[in-house]
């Protein structure tokens, strides 16, 4: 059965969303709190403050650091909290208010530049960027790299590791670990006498 909010309650709820902890606190009545969406891109802009007296052609400067858009290559629409389309803005020169947003509406970013640096996913997808790889003879041609250090390290001492080299540098007597034990029966004879489900001590 549905159960309604009594008026006390309603009230208590908008304290609670304009409080001093949301981004409603210390908003002048220009301002406007405003979702941003944008057609080529992932990321959604929460709560993007925005003056009501401030013309479409600033708002889309503004938002065009957002999300890399040009601005006239952007369609701005507004939604409403539904998702919802309530108007195209269309006409530059004309001031936000006259749309009349609320708090929590969406401003949807067009962009209509099949060229634009956020078609594809190039602003989102790491992927899509060319990354620099060294080839091993250019390495190799390099002065002063690791590998040749540790190549020089190694020929002084054939037990040479980074742990040792690190260990002599802050002063500290080097322990060498245990040796690897690849003998699949190794403590067999232990493990002969161990039952599933037994309880056991681990240590450390």
């Amino acid at each position: 059965m549905a159960q309604f909010l009594n008026r006390e309650d309603v009230e208590a709820l908008r304290a609670y969303v304009i409080g001093p902890d949301s981004g409603f606190a210390n908003k002048a009545e220009s301002t406007v709190l405003l979702h941003i969406t944008h057609s080529n891109l992932k990321a959604k802009f929460m709560e993007i403050r925005l003056d009501m007296h401030s013309t479409i052609e600033s708002i889309k400067v503004k938002l065009s650091f957002h999300c890399g858009t040009s601005p006239a290559a952007m369609l701005l629409s507004l939604l409403d909290e539904s998702g919802a389309a309530v108007a195209t803005l269309w006409e530059d020169h004309r001031k936000l208010g006259f749309y009349s947003p609320r708090d929590g509406c969406t401003l949807h970013i067009t962009d209509t530049d099949p060229g634009s640096a956020s078609a594809g996913g190039w602003l989102e997808d790491t992927s899509l960027v060319e990354k620099y790889r060294m080839s091993d003879e250019d390495y190799n041609r390099r002065e002063k790299t690791y590998r040749k250090w540790k190549a020089e390290q190694l020929a002084k001492d054939p037990s040479w590791t980074l742990e040792k080299e690190m260990a002599a540098r802050r002063g500290q007597p080097y322990t060498p670990p245990a040796p690897k034990v690849d003998d699949p029966d190794h403590m067999a004879d232990m493990a002969a006498g161990m039952q599933p489900g037994q309880r056991c001590s681990v240590d450390p």
